[in-house]
């Protein structure tokens, strides 16, 4: 009598012998990974309430966010990530925007800042940035400043 295997558990199987040959290609490549970060329309990208003041040439990659590693969308001509970050004033807010990083895949690393709010209008909050990922990869950032949170995905590359 031959043993019969349940279809999830051979796929499973499977599964893991091919996920451990691949990993090691997985590590050595980072652009191996899909990242579905958030879309972005326009010079805006928005995280819940929060909207973001982005350069769609820099910061924009097939329709979707993208930052680059470190401080610099273009080191050459002088051109950093600044990004100012708007609430509207009916939110209440804190003494600083907390932009929390963390990255997804591949797995590891993170990043915190603290943004202190640059100017303040009735009608908005704006928190200007510079955000600086260390490594490449599928990161989400979360804010959150008094009661207000929100999250995005980012995709960064070199």
């Amino acid at each position: 009598m031959t043993p019969v295997v349940p279809p999830l558990a051979g796929a499973a199987m499977a599964a893991e012998v091919a996920g451990a040959a691949s990993s090691e290609a997985g590590r050595a490549s980072a652009s191996s990974f899909t990242c579905l970060a958030t879309p972005v329309r326009g010079g805006c990208l928005h995280a819940g309430p929060f909207a973001g003041g982005i350069d769609p040439e820099y910061d924009v990659l097939n329709g979707r966010f993208r930052l680059h590693v470190g401080a610099w969308r273009n080191r050459a001509i002088g051109l950093t990530q600044k990004i100012p970050w708007f609430l509207p004033g009916k939110y209440r807010v804190g003494v600083y925007l907390v932009v929390r990083g963390r990255r997804l895949a591949p797995a590891g690393g993170s990043f915190t800042v603290r943004l202190p709010e640059g100017g303040t209008e009735p009608s908005q909050h704006v928190f200007p940035s510079t955000l600086s990922p260390p490594k490449p990869g599928c990161w989400r950032l979360s804010f959150q400043t008094r009661l207000v949170e929100a999250r995005l995905t980012v995709r960064v590359t070199r």
